[in-house]
């Protein structure tokens, strides 16, 4: 099983900015019908979705930074 970590930053941007990056991340899970209570907010992401990874990724690098880390089971 991989496991994808997704950190990000986004103290860089305005407060508008930040709640239009977590409306987008919820639009995001509710279009894939995931309960964005599943998500949280202490930015940092560790999911099994790597699209959903790259997806926050790419928000926060336009108003911050991130880094994504793949992360596998040894044993």
């Amino acid at each position: 099983m991989t496991i994808y970590i997704c950190d990000y930053d986004l103290t860089l941007s305005r407060p508008s900015e930040r709640r239009g990056f977590y409306r987008s991340v919820h639009k995001f899970l509710k279009n894939r019908n995931v309960s964005p209570e599943t998500w949280s907010t202490q930015s940092v992401l560790v999911t099994e979705d790597l699209q959903f990874a790259e997806f926050v990724y790419g928000l926060a690098s336009k108003l911050g930074h991130g880094h994504i880390y793949e992360a596998k089971r040894i044993r």
